[in-house]
């Protein structure tokens, strides 16, 4: 029907009927509705595309994850390094970071990721021991998610004039060695994370 709009209006308010009003406005309402569907091949090009796209962004989050954690345990070990670092020079004394295993001791097993220990070592035995009466600075428990390694199963911190324990602290997850970093401590008992050993070699993740 191609009359003009004027007169499709005119029609309209005598008929007062609203479907038959609407198609006399609009001939073409219909269509626009039908235009605006999907049709199977379109859908399932869709859903073919956003499996492509999550299949990118999964791994990417994974990742994200990984280095978060990473990151979160690195840096914990690096603020309990500098902790006692920083008791050993404001107390003139010697102050010890040593892996605990799970217990409130020292212990020359098991690795670093089941807890530690900073307390100061009043009477100076090697290998150190928290024994009686000995400051316990602080202690922290397991970390997720973490395999931590070292060459050393405690660390010695002095006073500016005496050298402090070196070595070198592994972090590893599920990724192995390509994503692993380490806390390499030096004789002035200063950290620093790196991709690398001291030695600038690769760094040795253990098997799982």
């Amino acid at each position: 029907m191609n009359l003009p709009l004027s007169r499709r209006y005119s029609l309209c308010r005598r008929r007062r009927a609203p479907l038959r009003s609407l198609l006399l406005l609009y001939p073409n309402l219909f269509d626009m509705f039908r235009a605006s569907g999907f049709s199977l091949l379109e859908l399932m090009l869709g859903i073919a595309i956003t499996g492509i796209l999550a299949g990118f962004a999964v791994p990417a989050f994974s990742t994200l994850v990984y280095d978060s954690r990473r990151t979160a345990a690195l840096n914990t070990f690096v603020t309990a390094i500098q902790l006692a670092r920083s008791e050993a020079i404001k107390r003139a004394d010697e102050v010890v970071l040593c892996k605990t295993g799970g217990a409130s001791r020292c212990t020359s097993t098991g690795e670093w990721g089941t807890g530690w220990l900073v307390f100061v070592n009043l009477d100076h035995d090697s290998p150190p021991r928290l024994d009686a009466g000995e400051p316990l600075i602080n202690q922290h428990a397991r970390l997720q998610a973490a395999r931590v390694t070292a060459n050393r199963d405690a660390f010695t911190f002095r006073p500016f004039s005496k050298a402090s324990t070196n070595g070198t602290v592994t972090f590893c997850d599920t990724r192995g060695p390509k994503a692993a970093r380490a806390v390499i401590v030096s004789p002035s008992g200063r950290p620093r994370i790196a991709s690398t050993n001291a030695s600038g070699g690769s760094l040795v993740c253990p098997a799982r």
